[in-house]
């Protein structure tokens, strides 16, 4: 049996195509997005059985020209392997650390040692503290390797404290930071020291500005996904989008292209928004206090949501989406700052995490736009807009007040014992 060539060229026009193309973008963005690499991109790599007793910790951040080292060890450790008379179970202060300092620096100098193939390289200290963990307490000691005007292609790290009073103490290699290997603020366990294995080689071939780029972008699609503030935004501007104004009054787009273009513009208007607060906010020009950006946030979603319930007000989803998409950016660059990005390939990071941010909007609004075009002139559209928007708006206010008044209501267990799961 054939097909009239009218009604095949209806079946693939555009406007039937449209759709399925934008769920078939979803898939693939939200395959590669939730692939196993996004996990070391997006977030902290959990360091295996972190700071337990029996184990002390040599931290490198890599930056473009230059290292940090941060070396962490027990004072209970310290009081064992120099016998200060430091009574470690009523806690060490800092002026017992600084009255010992000299020796304990001697001590892990002897211990810890970075080279390359060149020869040795110099250690120069900066500074110590304590911190107090639930486990232990510990003397950190911070480190700049000196001598470096660009990163090597490998290092070879020895790292030995304690190992001379107990044999079972293990010293963990962790690498916190590396752009060019998408570790940001991390815990990415690279070797661990024993007494048979004293050193440990850092192969840095593999790092390039590529995998720095393309962790950022990742980083980007993850939080979008994980935003759920973020989310909800857009949910409250994409409802209308499949609707027009007329007589203040909602009614079904006419068609696909008038509802494509005007999803597009909100899209549009809220990119152009975040992408200037959240560059003017890494580069230091402006800061916003973080109470305040996610308040706003939350309002921000339900001011959305009640623009959709009054179609008479002839207020445009796409001023909303930029007005807002200013402190949507400042909570974007936020994260940039939690994963600890300074000035390096600054360009390149910001570059990249929005374009991850811009992956993953189209991603959710290829699963939802086309949804709601199909359903636009259906009876339940108008419900659905109606009811959708208020639980919108009640859930936005309660973010908003939890916010501002710094409270949390634990809605999980709530709704677990509501339906008799709790």
């Amino acid at each position: 049996m054939t097909l009239p060539l009218a009604r095949l060229r209806s079946f693939v026009s555009p406007v039937r195509l449209a759709p399925v193309l934008l769920s078939t973008l979803l898939v693939a963005t939200a395959a590669w997005a939730l692939s196993p690499g996004v996990a070391a991109a997006a977030g902290p790599t959990p360091l295996p059985a972190a700071h337990e007793l029996g184990q002390s910790y040599m931290f490198l951040r890599i930056y473009e020209d230059s290292i940090v080292v941060r070396l962490e060890i027990t004072t209970e450790d310290i009081e064992r392997a120099l016998d200060f008379g430091w009574n470690v179970e009523g806690g060490v202060t800092s002026d017992q650390v600084a009255q010992r300092l000299d020796q304990i620096l001697e001590y892990v100098g002897e211990r810890a040692r970075v080279r390359t193939a060149s020869g040795p390289l110099t250690l120069g200290f900066r500074r110590f503290e304590t911190h107090f963990l639930e486990v232990a307490e510990y003397v950190v000691l911070f480190y700049q390797v000196e001598g470096l005007t660009e990163i090597p292609d490998a290092l070879e790290l020895t790292y030995i404290p304690i190992f001379d009073v107990d044999s079972d103490h293990r010293n963990f290699l962790v690498v916190e930071h590396n752009w060019k290997t998408a570790t940001f603020n991390s815990e990415v366990v690279a070797g661990i020291f024993s007494p048979s294995a004293p050193t440990q080689r850092l192969d840095l071939t593999r790092s390039s500005r590529l995998k720095g780029f393309l962790g950022l972008v990742r980083l980007g699609v993850w939080h979008i996904w994980i935003g759920y503030d973020h989310i909800l935004f857009l949910m409250a501007l994409v409802l209308p989008s499949v609707l027009v104004r007329r007589n203040r009054e909602w009614e079904p787009a006419p068609n696909f292209t008038k509802a494509l273009i005007k999803i597009v513009t909100i899209v549009t208007f809220f990119t152009l928004a975040h992408t200037v607060t959240l560059s003017l906010a890494a580069l230091d020009v402006i800061r916003l206090e973080s109470r305040l950006v996610e308040s706003i946030i939350a309002g921000s979603i339900a001011v959305a949501a009640w623009a959709n319930l009054a179609p008479g007000l002839n207020v445009r989803e796409a001023m909303i989406a930029f007005v807002f998409g200013l402190f949507h950016g400042f909570g974007f660059a936020s994260v940039l700052g939690d994963i600890g990005l300074g000035r390096e390939f600054l360009v390149l990071s910001l570059l990249g995490f929005n374009i991850g941010v811009e992956i993953g909007q189209v991603a959710i609004i290829a699963l939802v736009f086309p949804v709601l075009y199909v359903l636009r002139d259906r009876w339940i559209y108008r419900p659905l807009l109606r009811y959708g928007s208020m639980l919108l708006i009640a859930v936005a206010l309660l973010w908003f007040f939890e916010r501002v008044f710094e409270f949390n209501v634990p809605l999980g267990p709530i709704l677990r014992r509501m339906v008799g799961m709790g």
